[in-house]
Order: structure tokens, then C-alpha cells, then sequence
């Protein structure tokens, strides 16, 4: 075995963070909301890492920076909110991803779930109990159990090379 060979991923050499950004912002991927509660009051941001899990166990995974507020709060409450956007929607992506966390919902309308926000404007909504949780790197990934949902069958909005495009236009 050569000294390549034996490298680990603790040791071996990453590829820059730049080029990673670029190549990975090609992988089409949809655009969320993550809705949740803290001290009473709705706080969320824009989330493209969920997927579905199990259908058997109607479940999704979501991850978040270990750092994020609204990560913290989904932990606390135990429960959180998945809202796909659609185009005529595509505003609320930037505002969640950049806007002031205490700005986000002003003027948004939404409605409780099972005590979760969830968007009223959503064309998919899922509200989920936390179920297990993975630190991983920089990010923790959560299980959610799918307890409520809401399906309109809009075109939802999906984020390609750092663009958003409306599904099925």
C-alpha cells in the first residue's frame, strides 16, 4: 500500500472550499423554508439539505448549521415546519436566507400547525416532530416525523448555480 493509498479523510487532501461551492451549486435542489417557534414568537430561514427519509415512517431529514438559530429553536421546541416556495414566491427565499431574523415573517402571512408557522402561501407544507438527531461536521442533521401536511400541487422553485427557476415552467 502506498502512503496515498493509506490516507484517510482526516488526512487526505479536500478540495477547495471555492471550487467545492461552484461544482456543488449544479446540483439542482428545491427551495425551503424551515419554520419553527422561540419564546413564543415565529422564527425560520431557507433550507435546500431536506429530503425525504421513509415513506413507511413518513419521515424527511433537514440539516442545519450547528450555528443556526433557527436550528436551535426546532431542538427546543421539538417540532418544525417544511414550506416549498413557489416562483411567484421567490422573494421569501432571499428574505429567510439574509433578511434580519427578527424581520423575517413581517408581512409574511402564515398560520399555526400543531403549534408550528407554517407559511399560508406554501404550496407544500410539511410540519414534523423532531425525532433523531447527527452532529456531522459543521452541520446536525434531524430526522422529522411527518405529523401534518398540506399539498397544493404548485410548481414548486428550485435553486440551480446559485439561480432560482420555477419547476415545470
Amino acid at each position: 500500500m502506498t502512503a496515498a493509498e493509506g490516507k484517510t479523510m482526516e488526512t487526505a487532501e479536500l478540495v477547495p472550499t471555492e471550487g467545492f461551492c461552484q461544482a456543488i451549486a449544479k446540483l439542482p435542489t428545491g427551495v425551503t423554508v424551515l419554520t419553527t417557534v422561540a419564546e413564543d414568537s415565529p422564527v425560520g430561514c431557507t433550507a435546500n439539505a431536506v429530503m425525504s427519509l421513509s415513506a413507511d415512517t413518513p419521515s424527511i431529514l433537514v440539516s442545519l448549521g450547528s450555528h443556526s438559530r433557527t436550528l436551535a429553536a426546532i431542538l427546543d421546541t421539538g417540532s418544525f415546519a417544511v414550506n416549498t416556495l413557489s416562483w411567484s414566491q421567490r422573494e421569501l427565499t432571499r428574505k429567510f436566507a439574509t433578511g434580519s431574523p427578527a424581520e423575517r415573517f413581517a408581512g409574511v402571512p402564515w398560520q399555526p400547525e400543531r403549534r408550528v408557522p407554517v407559511l399560508s402561501a406554501a404550496g407544500m407544507a410539511l410540519v414534523c416532530e423532531v425525532g433523531d438527531t447527527a452532529d456531522l461536521l459543521d452541520h446536525t442533521v434531524v430526522v422529522g416525523k411527518v405529523v401534518w401536511l398540506r399539498d397544493t400541487n404548485a410548481a414548486p422553485t428550485v435553486l440551480y448555480g446559485r439561480e432560482q427557476y420555477p419547476l415545470g415552467a
